[in-house]
């Protein structure tokens, strides 16, 4: 295989069936509202913690192997969905997301120790902050997104939405797919 790029890779954290479903029912409804180009497969959804992109064999390897001795040494917490927003043009936005709540701060721990760990095998950090978030639709197509009402559009009941996160999952793209995102490796916190 040499070193050609032969994998789309990413490193996020997996979403328990229980808030895929929940949001999946959320984003059936506003899929007859609201004309975004591509609402994402329910089993697609995630919260990304590090974009890799194109890799050889050789790194995918590395970023396997690195991983798998982090994790033991990162410790499960606690999230729970929490609204939804968007990025780009309010009338017009590029992404429709929900955001998430709870341990925030053992997310962000979460997110340093994985791009200290990733970066070395040549992967930069983004310049941008984190923004941790769960995509649900990408493209909206016309210019009346209703931007100023979206928080009362999905407001989650807290105890139905929160769940703990066990685990890291490294991602393999495969663009023409449904869904498209398939698990490579699991890696299981604090084990």
């Amino acid at each position: 295989m040499g070193s050609n790029p032969v994998h789309r890779l990413f490193i996020a954290i997996p979403l328990p069936d229980a808030q895929k479903e929940m949001l999946a029912r959320q984003c059936e409804s506003w899929a007859t509202q609201w004309s975004f180009k591509k609402w994402v497969h329910p089993s697609d959804y995630h919260l990304t913690v590090q974009f890799l992109g194109a890799c050889t064999f050789c790194q995918a390897r590395d970023v396997q192997q690195t991983l798998k001795k982090l994790s033991p040494h990162l410790r499960p917490f606690r999230l729970a969905l929490d609204g939804i927003g968007q990025f780009g043009v309010p009338t017009r936005p590029r992404i429709l997301w929900a955001g998430v709540e709870g341990d925030l701060e053992q997310l962000h721990l979460l997110y340093s120790q994985v791009i200290q760990a990733v970066e070395p095998l040549g992967f930069p950090r983004e310049k941008r902050p984190y923004r941790p978030h769960i995509t649900l639709a990408k493209k909206y197509r016309l210019n009346d997104f209703p931007h100023q009402s979206m928080g009362r559009h999905f407001q989650p009941h807290p105890d139905r939405s929160q769940w703990t996160v066990e685990e890291l999952v490294l991602y393999e793209t495969h663009i023409y797919r449904s869904p498209m995102y398939q698990p490579r490796a699991v890696f299981r916190l604090g084990e």
